[in-house]
């Protein structure tokens, strides 16, 4: 937004604000109930018009769901007697020896087999239209109420191409061109076996009209505009009412346009000009799909009341609104103002005066009692802020002292790194290098330590130095005392604290190397584990008593839970020490554990934040 935008949306907020501010709040209050009436009754009229819309899909869905099952019933019904009305013929001894011999039959004979079809046909449904004999061995005896136009025309059906199934097959409407025009049959073929030997001989197949299927759906009524159609598995119309839609893909006809992909739920969809319900029902036995559509308007004929409903009632609301609102606003608009000016004394410095309260469900009695009792804490909270800032300049003054008490504790070694370089050059001069060594690591130690300890470094700079001590055991302790380092390379640029490792190597050697008289070994090891950097820092000394072991992290548990109060008290810069400036630093789930094995000797560990590490900067590197 430039800033031109930005002042015109300024001076447009304005004059709303302007104009907000320029009526009572009896007026605002009214005009408020008026929208808040108005979009009530509305968002009712449309919540109400979805759950009967909802409502109405159900049970129209529910209505068809029932019909279809009941036309399907009926459909089924109808084919099964259809085929069982066929069981005689498929007997008969002629039809059993043209299926298992027709070859040398001459015409006589194979007309005597189709007088046995035409006789069934005249006995039971006048309906069918044709029947056909077909053999595994590719023979085809035919049998039809009406003049065909050529002998192949058989040849087209969907049956004469789909092989032999031993089971019974309803294939949907299609189309058979006689003489007398196109004529729309299903078919039904049924196995036909040996009555000697069971053996599998071919198929007979029923083409026939969809008469009955005319006077089923003609007795199912959903509504004077409903109607039902048959769609196959392969979306070909099985049955409509439109006789030229029969067997036609419905893709290609007016039905194309209807979604029926959705068959557990009633749809309203676009169709013919209005809105329509459209139900779709699986048939489990055919597979194909009972469409049922009724307009939505002859259903949901209530709703057509529903806009003059919702204006009588926001017109009664109005009134009503108007009438009361006036007087429900003064009432209210009274304790505020008296609420106002209590807030104004306070406003000008008088933090003596209260509201006046009432005992009571009054929310506004409840606002003036919470007000009241603000000023109560106000008033404290101003007497104990002078004991707060007392409280932190005490705290301050407690950790500075204790930083100051661990600074103490060490060896301040200006002085003595100067005289070291004085000794060394004297030792040189004399010809003396295990003195030149000692004194040259003794300086570079002292110079290191002489930085400030609450400084960051390498892990690799503390190594550096602490072999520079560890050099100086080895002159004291020559030949016998061992000294080992196993830090992988990849953990030398991670930043430590100063000045951690070497108090605990200091201990080793006091406790584990002195007293067996330099004969033991100390190992610093370094490794990760998850987001934790963990060193530790093992000897071979005669470890430590369990009683006393327990008592050392007893001691470092106390320090874990109040680092912050006994990091002055500790006088030394060992275990205790590094522990709790690790703590205060990151966390009473660092710092160091201790594990010891008498007769064998003692592990102390120190655990780091590791990520911590890796996120620093290296400004401190040079350190």
């Amino acid at each position: 937004m430039n800033i031109e935008n930005r002042w015109a949306f300024k001076r447009m907020r304005k004059k709303v604000a302007d104009i907000y501010f320029r009526f009572s709040i009896k007026a605002k209050l009214t005009i408020a109930f008026l929208f808040v009436g108005l979009l009530t009754i509305m968002l009712m009229g449309y919540l109400s018009y979805s759950y009967y819309s909802s409502g109405i899909k159900r049970d129209f869905y529910r209505i068809s769901q029932e019909a279809s099952l009941r036309l399907n019933h009926h459909i089924d019904f109808y084919i099964y007697q259809l085929g069982k009305s066929t069981s005689s013929v498929m007997k008969d001894e002629l039809i059993q020896q043209w299926m298992e011999q027709g070859q040398s039959y001459s015409l006589k004979e194979q007309v005597d087999v189709q007088n046995v079809l035409r006789r069934n046909v005249a006995l039971n449904y006048p309906e069918i239209v044709g029947m056909f004999l077909l053999t595994t061995d590719g023979r085809t005896l035919a049998m039809s109420n009406l003049s065909l136009i050529s002998d192949d025309v058989f040849n087209d059906e969907p049956w004469s191409q789909s092989g032999f199934q031993e089971k019974t097959v309803v294939i949907p409407t299609h189309t058979v061109k006689y003489i007398t025009g196109d004529v729309r049959v299903l078919s039904l073929e049924l196995p036909i076996y040996s009555i000697e030997n069971m053996d599998f001989l071919g198929k007979l197949v029923i083409d026939f009209y969809l008469d009955e299927f005319n006077r089923t759906f003609e007795k199912a009524d959903l509504s004077p505009k409903g109607r039902f159609f048959i769609v196959s598995d392969e979306d070909s119309i099985v049955y409509h009412s439109e006789y030229s839609w029969l067997g036609v893909d419905r893709k290609l006809t007016e039905l194309g346009k209807l979604d029926l992909s959705d068959n557990e739920s009633a749809s309203v969809q676009e169709w013919e000009g209005r809105k329509t319900l459209v139900a779709v029902t699986k048939s489990e036995s055919t597979g194909w799909s009972f469409v049922s559509t009724v307009p939505f308007d002859e259903m949901a004929s209530a709703t057509k009341n529903t806009p003059n409903a919702m204006i009588a009632a926001f017109l009664i609301i109005a009134l009503g609104i108007v009438l009361i609102v006036p007087i429900l606003s003064s009432m209210y608009v009274r304790p505020i103002l008296r609420l106002r000016k209590v807030m104004g004394d306070v406003e000008r410095g008088n933090l003596d005066v209260r509201a006046v309260y009432v005992s009571g469900q009054d929310e506004l009695q409840y606002l003036n009692r919470g007000f009241n009792i603000m000023l109560d804490q106000i008033q404290e909270l101003l007497e104990t802020v002078s004991t707060l800032k007392y409280k932190e300049v005490s705290l301050q003054l407690r950790e500075k002292e204790a930083m100051v008490k661990a600074l103490q504790a060490q060896i301040n070694p200006h002085f003595l790194y100067n005289s070291l370089d004085i000794i060394k050059s004297m030792a040189y001069l004399e010809d003396m290098p295990e003195i030149v060594k000692m004194a040259r690591s003794l300086a570079d130690f002292y110079r290191y330590t002489a930085k400030d300890t609450d400084s960051m470094v390498k892990l690799e700079d503390e190594l550096t130095q602490l072999k520079y001590y560890l050099s100086i055991i080895h002159v004291r302790f020559p030949g016998t005392f061992r000294s080992q380092f196993s830090v992988n390379d990849k953990f030398m640029d991670c930043l430590i604290p100063k000045l951690i490792i070497q108090p605990l190597v200091e201990n080793a050697v006091k406790y584990a190397i002195e007293p067996k008289e330099g004969k033991g070994s100390i190992i610093v090891n370094a490794f990760d584990d998850r987001t934790d950097l963990v060193i530790e820092v093992a000897d071979t000394g005669p470890g430590i008593r369990p009683d006393r072991l327990m008592e050392i992290n007893r001691m470092l548990m106390q320090l874990s839970e109040n680092a912050q109060h006994e990091y002055g008290r500790q006088q030394s810069l060992g275990i205790a020490n590094v522990h709790a400036r690790i703590v205060l630093q990151y966390g009473n789930r660092y710092g160091v554990c201790m594990d010891s094995f008498e007769g064998r000797g003692t592990v102390v560990s120190i655990r780091l934040p590791l990520n911590m590490l890796q996120n620093h900067s290296d400004k401190t590197d040079n350190s």
